[in-house]
């Protein structure tokens, strides 16, 4: 006689292999994930052209540790004292003097975004994991005009 626990057991692993081939009734389409992620990619593109996180670009590959500096980007939520990675899955977001990376690394430039009313006040400093903060002083902002991401001219 097969015990109840065991019965139970195997129905929820049989229901978790049903759940994994047909998926979550939630989840996001591919086409629609990909597309976010080079949203993300041209705003961090378009971010990475002003003058403070451009600065902490050309400093840390001045230092010649790297060909293109890696970034990590970070989302605060300061009403819930957390972080929130930026980009959700792999991305290739790059140019020629930055690559965007998901891994933890000793040392990288971090752009921190917090959501503003039509964009993102953002600052870049570099950084490493045990040094996250969730304090900084905006060094400015990016909003979407059209199709572009410019950066903002108010006052922070």
């Amino acid at each position: 006689m097969v015990e109840l626990p065991r019965i139970r057991w195997a129905l929820a692993v049989a229901g978790l292999g049903l759940l994994g081939t047909v998926g979550c009734a939630h989840s996001v389409p591919l086409e629609q994930r990909v597309q976010a992620e080079d949203e993300k990619c041209t705003l961090l593109q378009a971010l990475m052209r002003q003058p403070a996180p451009a600065k902490a670009i050309q400093k840390f590959v001045a230092e010649g540790k790297e060909e293109r500096a890696p970034v990590v980007v970070y989302v605060r939520h300061p009403e819930e004292a957390s972080l929130e990675r930026f980009f959700t899955g792999d991305t290739q977001c790059a140019n020629e003097s930055f690559k965007v990376v998901q891994e933890n690394v000793v040392d990288a430039v971090v752009v921190y975004l917090q959501e503003v009313q039509g964009g993102y006040a953002y600052d870049a400093q570099r950084s490493s994991p045990d040094r996250l903060t969730m304090d900084g002083r905006p060094q400015g902002t990016v909003r979407k005009d059209g199709a572009v991401w410019v950066a903002g001219a108010d006052a922070i």
